[in-house]
């Protein structure tokens, strides 16, 4: 080889290891630098478990920033003679899993033990209280005797079968319960839940004494229940509910909860009174030698995630620290840790270690792979905060920062993958109410009507692609313990790095944009059309979503200009179940008349069938003398072709009311006066305005004053309660307009 071919070989080798070189070190300087406001990203980790609350968010003491939720299920427990509403549904579905809500619960607390003053700081922590006092209080219902629990609310597979928002679920989902008892134990559930209220006990210790007692009290008699009375929860599920067995079966046992449980209780008691809680230590130890272990190893099991079924993982984290003199919890920490990071045969592992995207992920699974690394990396922070040797120090904590990291952004995608937050975020998470269909079908509508800020989406797949599809629960699905993790890591990344949440002054955040007909429409069309009158067919729907309720209080009017001599020569003709009243003058001058027709009695609501938010109502206007002509009627004009329900045109001038007020909820009236003047919601004074002197009276009204005006107008959701929510809802009013 001559001189010249060797030096262009060895320039163009120099040249490819410069450009590996400089490759590498900007994906590492990327991942090491990348900058997200962590405090913003907290603060939507924890509002996203308002977006899963169930029962009366109305006359609850505890506020909701989210104004397009509402009361929902307030029927659970009625079947069973209890009163089991509150707590948080699952996921994008409408049921209320025990297992799942303790093991959020416990992790949401012990990120907030652990990280107690990043949660201050940033001004989080009253609003994580609000939602463990939340969940906490619906577990208190559940458990209304030592040796009884209510672990599931909801059937799976009538849940799953209907694509609605949460609010009108009882209308048409099975809400009976499911008990555990001394017949029919579950473990999981019970040493779970019992963890969950021991660990926030802790949380209320300093705050709210009284209310840590009473947490304390159920955590330890959950725990008696869980430890004497011994089976797999999945068990007596699927004897009610085999969908919901399936979906939450128990592979790992109820071992690993034993321990959990134990634990926990432990810690509760000493921060009540120190060495209070020796004897759960002992019982922690003692059931510590039950976990299992890894196949084909002589090793406590490694290879996965601390989840709602198997907290094994954790455990080892929590006992290394409460005896780290003890090297078996040390081993087991670092030995799944390590196979999260680096792998290697360090303390007898295996030499294998998880997969990792190209863009750097751990993704242990398809399904929910970001719930199980951003778990992971909560502990790894918990347990790196605490080492002294630098090198894993810095080994597990770099893992949890690259891995949050991955996840608010810095990606081959550049995409959050929390929804609200950051660039290029999922627009179509796998929710119902986000979602908030009115047909019962995910592709209607196409876009999502709400905004579900701070919920975690599912994965990526194995090449850092992501399908943001409404459809794809694997990759897009959201669920309360897919936070319950991150929540803790987040708060510990604030803790380091900062960022600035945003100020409670300019919540509620914004919401998809809507108008009063994307709520309350009426679609029509007609049969016949001619001289002798006209037969219309309408839709007349509720697709409510801001929040989505039901009514059997809706009417609609249809607006005419009289074509004969006089108003006896018309006539209406419509359903048995319709209620008629007209026609009645609203402009004698102009000839303009109009009927009522009074849906009341129907209970209509989004959901209500395949498609549609409503009935199906045909009415027939008939003139005597063949002097018809619809084409002047003020309710026939202006139908539009751009906003449709099938071969059914918006008819913006009929508009839909509620109630014996006649509350205008959507559609456009003649000029003139009608003989039933309509007051416009949240027009307190009558004058015909929405302005700042209603938001005054209201909030006087709120404190406790006397108005003379009332106040019924300002029932601005129509749940027949003035409130909080009330006056949020006219205030952002007067703002829109």
């Amino acid at each position: 080889m001559d001189k010249m071919k060797r030096v262009s070989i060895y320039a163009l080798i120099v040249a490819i290891v410069i450009t590996i070189t400089q490759f590498n070190f900007q994906y590492k300087c990327s991942s090491a630098t990348a900058a997200f406001n962590y405090g913003e990203a907290l603060q939507k980790s924890v509002l996203f478990y308002e977006a899963q609350r169930s029962g009366s968010l109305s006359t609850s003491n505890i506020p909701t920033r989210l104004l397009w939720r509402g009361d929902a299920q307030l029927t659970d427990g009625q079947k069973e003679g209890l009163d089991l509403t509150g707590g948080w549904v699952d996921a994008g579905d409408n049921i209320k899993f025990g297992i799942t809500c303790a093991y959020t619960t416990s992790l949401l607390a012990f990120g907030a033990i652990e990280y107690k003053d990043a949660y201050e700081k940033s001004g989080q922590m009253k609003w994580l209280q609000n939602q463990l006092k939340w969940i906490n209080d619906y577990f208190i219902k559940c458990h209304p005797e030592p040796n009884v629990f209510w672990a599931q609310v909801g059937m799976t597979a009538n849940d799953h079968n209907n694509w609605i928002p949460i609010e009108v679920t009882h209308l048409m989902n099975d809400r009976a319960a499911i008990k555990l008892d001394e017949r029919h134990p579950g473990t999981e559930v019970a040493m779970g839940t019992a963890a969950a209220m021991a660990a926030s006990s802790i949380v209320f210790r300093n705050t709210d004494p009284t209310y840590a007692d009473k947490l304390l009290e159920h955590a330890k008699q959950l725990y008696e229940f869980g430890d004497k009375y011994r089976g797999v929860f999945s068990d007596v599920i699927g004897k009610v509910d085999p969908q919901g067995a399936a979906a939450y079966t128990s592979h790992s046992g109820y071992k690993d909860e034993l321990v959990w449980g134990s634990i926990w209780l432990y810690k509760a008691m000493e921060a009540k009174s120190s060495g209070s809680g020796s004897d759960y230590l002992v019982k922690a130890k003692e059931y510590y030698n039950g976990i299992g272990k890894e196949a084909n190893q002589q090793v406590h099991k490694y290879k996965w995630a601390h989840c709602w079924d198997d907290q094994s993982f954790g455990c080892y984290i929590l006992m290394s620290q409460i005896d780290p003199e003890n090297s078996l919890y040390r081993e087991d920490a670092e030995r799944w840790l390590n196979w999260w990071t680096v792998g290697g045969t360090e303390n007898n592992a295996d030499g294998t270690k998880i997969s990792y995207t190209p863009g750097g992920h751990a993704k242990l699974d398809s399904w929910g792979s970001f719930r199980y690394v951003s778990t992971t990396a909560l502990f790894a922070f918990v347990y790196s905060d605490k080492l002294n040797d630098t090198v894993k120090k810095a080994r597990y904590h770099d893992f949890a920062v690259k891995q949050i990291n991955y996840i608010l952004g810095d990606n081959p995608r550049k995409s959050s993958y929390m929804v609200g937050f950051g660039q290029n975020y999922p627009q179509h998470p796998h929710h119902r109410t986000a979602h908030s269909s009115w047909g019962q079908q995910m592709d209607t509508p196409t876009e999502h009507r709400h905004i579900l800020y701070g919920a975690l989406v599912g994965s990526v797949d194995s090449t850092d692609g992501f399908n943001d599809s409404i459809s794809d629960y694997v990759s897009n699905e959201v669920a309360i313990d897919y936070n319950a993790g991150l929540t803790g890591a987040l708060a510990r990344m604030y803790s380091e790095f900062g960022g600035t949440p945003i100020p409670d002054s300019s919540f509620p955040l914004p919401d998809k944009p809507y108008q009063p007909k994307n709520e309350w429409p009426v679609f029509a069309k007609t049969y016949y059309d001619g001289t002798s009158g006209t037969q219309f067919s309408l839709s007349v729907e509720n697709r409510s979503a801001w929040p989505a309720r039901s009514s059997n209080q809706l009417k609609i009017r249809y607006f005419f200009t009289l074509d004969a001599k006089d108003i006896s020569d018309i006539s209406i003709k419509a359903p048995a179940w319709v209620k008629v009243t007209g026609p009645t003058a609203w402009d004698k001058e102009k000839k303009v008349y109009y009927y009522t027709l009074d849906l009341s009695g129907k209970n209509i609501y989004p959901g209500y069938g395949w498609g549609t938010g409503g009935p199906e109502l045909d009415f027939t206007i008939s003139s005597a003398s063949n002097t018809w002509d619809a084409t002047s009627d003020w309710s026939y004009e202006n139908w539009d072709a751009t906003y449709v329900n099938g071969t059914r045109k918006y008819a913006p001038n009929i508009p839909m009311y509620e109630g014996d007020s006649f509350k205008k909820l959507a559609g456009n009236e003649p000029a003139g006066e009608s003989e039933e003047p309509i007051i416009l919601p949240g027009d307190i004074n009558k004058d015909g305005n929405i302005d700042a002197l209603d938001v005054a009276l209201l909030k006087k009204y709120l404190l406790g004053n006397t108005l003379e005006y009332d106040i019924s107008t300002a029932d601005m959701n129509s749940d027949k309660n003035i409130d909080a929510l009330d006056f949020a809802l006219l205030k952002k009013a007067l703002l829109s307009q």
